[in-house]
């Protein structure tokens, strides 16, 4: 059943992340690396978050 509902849902949809990837194979390598660096730079609000405990403490 789960899996009906998965193919219902266009944006589950493999053809729909077909398109979303460029034509150019090597494009989407180089995107990968680009769409990992706001990850990292998420990483740095934690450690402020922590500061905020020791306040609290």
């Amino acid at each position: 059943m789960m899996g009906s509902m998965l193919g219902d849902l266009p944006s589950f949809d493999p053809h729909n992340f077909s398109q979303l990837r460029p034509s150019d194979p090597s494009n989407p390598s180089k995107v990968v690396p680009t769409t990992y660096r706001p990850t990292h730079s998420r990483t740095s609000p934690p450690p402020d978050q922590g500061s905020n405990h020791n306040k609290l403490l």
